[in-house]
């Protein structure tokens, strides 16, 4: 059987692929700005030129790469919420390849490529954030609203950055165990935003009294 040849526009769309991919995984390995043009090409098997080829240099090889795993997370994320608004507790804990890329963009400084979710216009925080004002009939969200969105947040990537060692430190073992306070968790979590607003407002009008 003769041996089919690739068309060059294929072979391309192949060396990007390739070239993505090894890039949004290097981010959360070991983030941008250690991240070289060869180490990249190396994992992704290809000349390291093409990475200039293709995307002018490293950083627009990044920028594609990010803009990859942004994409996919808010696929994932809707998903795992059936469609809805807001995200699914935990979600974040199980797509650990862009929560490592998100936190070490941080860590770096490279805050473009962090905030690529905002840029791209799929941020899941923000379409929750969006949901709480609609659901206040609000103009804009107030700093009560920001905070509460800010520390839920804060909660999921804390949880599922660190989820071994707070296991640890509470002293939870069988994988039985570990599951149950999961799900308290997301029990937890899925009453935060939503059904506390009220108790909230009032703990808020209370923090601005004190600031007076």
């Amino acid at each position: 059987m003769q041996k089919t040849e690739r068309s060059p526009s294929r072979a391309r769309a192949t060396s990007e692929e390739k070239l993505i991919d090894a890039a949004a995984d290097l981010l959360g390995e070991v983030g941008p700005r250690a991240m070289s043009v060869r180490a990249i090409a190396h994992r992704a098997g290809v000349n390291h030129g093409l990475v200039h080829h293709y995307f002018a240099g490293k950083e627009g090889l990044l920028r594609a790469a990010m803009l990859r795993l942004v994409h996919e997370h808010a696929e994932f994320a809707k998903e795992q919420s059936g469609g809805g608004p807001v995200p699914a507790p935990l979600t974040l804990k199980d797509d650990q390849r862009y929560l490592r890329a998100v936190v070490r963009s941080v860590l770096d400084g490279e805050m473009e490529l962090a905030q690529m979710e905002l840029t791209a216009g799929v941020s899941v925080p923000r379409s929750a954030l969006q949901h709480v004002v609609d659901n206040r009939q609000l103009s804009s969200a107030d700093s009560e609203i920001k905070a509460m969105v800010t520390i839920a947040m804060a909660m999921e990537m804390g949880w599922a950055a660190l989820e071994p060692f707070l296991f640890a430190v509470a002293e939870v073992s069988d994988e039985q165990e570990k599951e149950l306070v999961r799900e308290f968790a997301r029990k937890f979590g899925r009453g935060f935003v939503e059904k506390n607003l009220h108790e909230l407002s009032k703990f808020a009008t209370t923090v601005r009294n004190d600031v007076r």
